[in-house]
């Protein structure tokens, strides 16, 4: 303990005329986690008697800061009853042998102010009175006679132990010669039922504690021992602070139950443990948070009325190293505005001023873009002492994913708004019986306003039936509720007719959570326009009946005066012949010749028209067998050409067999008619498949597809210059006179026709002289 010269002067005035030794005590710390300190406040003159006399004959002339060591230092004897009794609040006396000046004192501890008093009296002579006659007895005696009632009155455990022998003389035990009533009160006995006793009968287990042992080694040796012992056997649980010295041929036994003071200290170390095990666990946690957390001191400016002008850095956990970019030994213990001036033109300083002046917490988010710095920050600010923790998160990837869903948002409004289907939410609205009888716009865009000319916004919370009356007549609000109720989703085509509303809708309307979803596309012109195409399409039914009709006289009506020309003319040449001569028998060849093709072009106009009206029926046809038979009809103009037809493997496609066979027959007929004078005839025909990346730029089908079938017919007749190649595809268009080249000009129209009617397309390629390729792609 350390020594304190203040005091009150009242207290020492009252002190300093006791009779007794007097000590004031004041505690020198008070923290939460230690047992209480005590300084000695003041000692008065009487204590000389009791410390000083202890000590040394010269001690007691000392001056007071000498004195006041001494009763220090004789105080650290009695620590554990002074803490005791202060921590408990309840007055502690004892008595107290001085085995070197052979004295009994008496000690009370006490609570006094704010501080223990401690006051010492010599018991030695107590209650032997002058002129007794055992005045001049020793000290055994007195204990035996007189020193009982003092012993009883105290609160620390007094007793003397004489040796218990076995039959071999082997010490085994002792035997209680005096005791005092603290003692026997331990197992619920008094001093004389116990005085006498063997310390074992009542005390079975002290053996197994090892105080036999202290005892016996004080006995043996007459050294004094001083110990704490925890006795938890023989129905006890308590501490001792023990002393034990050898007297005469007993040992003297004193202690002092501090189990209190033990109990308390115990539940100090259990804090302190789980005081540290809680910061161990806040550091923890603080290291694992993925937020910057630091604490922060003030500094203030005495000339200006203690106002904050900076903080410095107190702590942060291991975040921060990370988010700012600094280490911890950069940051703690410097100023905040040092390191991040930034601070104050982004607001922040002021921010931590308030928190830290008012105790107001604070939250923000801010964008800082300073100190080598560039990120959004969610900010929170509380106080601590003079100062605030602040917590801070890096938010930008969760801002720019913000600023990007408000932008969606905004562009998802604007598509919703300009979008020329409409769309609209419905709120099921329901009448007192419970029964759903009409709808409420939640939300709804600007193509449904269009209807009733009024801005979307306008509509929002009103019935349908308010601006669109007839749908709950005219079955809309049934094919919703239908939608509503069951939650099937509902899609429909309507002719809304009412309310000054004429329109066609394609309708699709989807329960959505509580609210039904309905889209709709108004498709009033598409079907106008599929009106004016049916009655387009039932025009050319009309047209194409009549051509029909028209072929058919053509084919029969037509035919059969050019027969009877043609029968009529042999007549004449038969039978009148020498009678015509020579120039009338010209005249009626030429009038049959120009009937012959009269019927050729009737026949092949009937062809092409045919191919013009009739598209359907495609089946599977072999092109080789279909070949076979082309070049079976062909058969007499092969032989008199003296052609030779080469040909390759041909597949199965599909398309129209009498077509193909018309395309096939067309083409050939084609290169048997153009040939070289001089020159046989070679016609090659190939066909393979190709991509329809791999198509001639030229190349043009009506129908796309991933696959063609390429069907090549090459020969190496007269030719023709590429600037004709479309050209000789139309119908009459010939590059020949009649007399060079018979025909009607049609063969290759049917060729495209046949062609265009499969989905393909047909490509000639060719120079005068050195034959031509017709190439026919058809979709695969």
């Amino acid at each position: 303990m350390q020594t304190n010269s203040s005091g009150s002067s009242s207290v020492t005035n009252l002190l300093d005329v006791l009779p007794d030794g007097a000590i004031w005590l004041l505690p020198a710390t008070a923290e939460a986690e230690r047992l209480p300190v005590f300084d000695v406040a003041f000692a008065n003159k009487q204590v000389r008697h009791f410390i000083a006399e202890t000590v040394s004959v010269d001690a007691a002339t000392e001056p007071t800061a000498g004195k006041t060591e001494l009763v220090a230092d004789w105080l650290t004897n009695h620590t554990k009853q002074i803490q005791q009794t202060y921590l408990s609040g309840e007055p502690m006396s004892y008595a107290l042998f001085d085995s070197t000046k052979q004295q009994w004192l008496s000690v009370h501890l006490s609570r006094y102010q704010e501080g223990l008093l401690v006051l010492i009296r010599n018991a030695t002579n107590v209650k032997i009175t002058p002129g007794s006659p055992n005045v001049t007895d020793d000290l055994a005696d007195i204990t035996e006679r007189k020193l009982q009632e003092v012993l009883d009155f105290s609160q620390t455990g007094f007793f003397v132990f004489t040796p218990v022998y076995n039959d071999e003389g082997e010490h085994v035990d002792f035997r209680f010669a005096t005791i005092n009533r603290m003692v026997a009160s331990l197992i619920g006995q008094t001093p004389d039922v116990l005085t006498g006793a063997i310390a074992s009968d009542w005390f079975i287990s002290y053996h197994e504690t090892g105080l036999f042992h202290y005892y016996k080694h004080t006995f043996d040796t007459g050294k004094t021992q001083r110990f704490d012992i925890h006795y938890n056997v023989d129905g006890l649980d308590r501490w001792f602070d023990v002393q034990c010295s050898k007297y005469k041929e007993s040992v003297l036994v004193t202690f002092t139950d501090f189990t209190l003071l033990k109990q308390a200290q115990q539940a100090l170390e259990q804090q302190v443990i789980e005081n540290q095990q809680q910061a161990a666990l806040l550091n923890s946690i603080l290291d694992s948070s993925d937020s910057g957390i630091i604490a922060f001191a003030s500094i203030r400016e005495p000339s200006r009325n203690n106002e904050i002008v900076d903080f410095t850095f107190v702590v942060a956990n291991k975040a921060c190293v990370g988010l700012l970019h600094k280490t911890m030994d950069e940051m703690i213990g410097k100023t905040l505005l040092t390191i991040f001036p930034g601070n104050v033109e982004t607001g922040l300083f002021d921010l931590y001023k308030h928190t830290a002046e008012t105790g107001e917490p604070g939250r923000t988010e801010v964008y800082y873009n300073h100190d080598g710095l560039d990120f959004w920050l969610a900010i929170s600010t509380h106080q601590l002492g003079d100062g605030f923790v602040v917590t801070f998160t890096d938010i930008s990837a969760h801002k720019q994913a913000n600023q990007a869903a408000e932008k969606y948002a905004e562009e998802l409004v604007t598509a919703f708004d300009t979008s020329q289907t409409g769309m609209f939410l419905f709120l099921p609205v329901y009448n007192e019986q419970g029964e759903l009888t009409d709808f409420r716009f939640k939300v709804a865009n600007r193509q449904l306003g269009s209807y009733v000319g009024q801005e979307p916004a306008r509509l929002a919370g009103e019935l349908g039936s308010k601006w669109f009356p007839d749908y709950l007549t005219n079955g809309l609000f049934d094919s919703y509720r239908k939608a509503y109720i069951t939650g099937r989703t509902q899609r429909f085509n309507f002719h809304y007719d009412g309310s000054g509303i004429d329109a066609w809708l394609d309708i699709m309307a989807s329960k959505l959570g509580d609210q039904v979803l309905v889209t709709f596309t108004d498709f009033t012109h598409l079907k106008q326009l599929q009106e004016q195409l049916e009655n387009s399409v039932a025009d050319l039914r009309r047209t194409n009946a009549n051509l029909e009709q028209f072929a058919y006289v053509a084919s029969h009506d037509l035919q059969e005066p050019l027969r009877k020309i043609q029968s009529f003319g042999n007549v004449l040449k038969e039978t009148y012949s020498e009678s015509l001569g020579l120039q009338g028998a010209d005249l009626i060849a030429r009038m049959q010749q120009s009937s012959e093709r009269m019927s050729t072009l009737i026949h092949d106009l009937l062809a092409y028209s045919r191919l013009t009206t009739k598209r359907d029926g495609k089946q599977p046809v072999d092109l080789q067998t279909l070949l076979n038979q082309v070049l079976d009809d062909l058969i007499v103009p092969l032989t008199e050409s003296g052609a030779e037809v080469e040909v390759g493997p041909l597949p199965i496609v599909s398309g129209h067999q009498m077509q193909l066979q018309q395309l096939l027959q067309n083409l050939l007929t084609n290169a048997i008619k153009f040939r070289r004078d001089g020159v046989k005839p070679v016609v090659r025909i190939s066909v393979k498949k190709v991509p329809a990346t791999a198509l001639p730029d030229s190349a043009r089908p009506v129908r796309l597809a991933n696959m063609y079938v390429c069907l090549r017919v090459q020969d190496n007749g007269i030719g023709f210059e590429e600037k004709y190649a479309e050209r000789i595809f139309q119908v009459f268009q010939r590059l020949h006179g009649r007399s060079q080249y018979a025909g009607t000009g049609i063969g290759l129209a049917i060729v495209q026709k046949v062609v265009e009617n499969h989905g393909g397309t047909v490509i000639a390629s060719s120079q005068p002289g050195e034959g031509a390729t017709f190439s026919v792609y058809l979709p695969a």
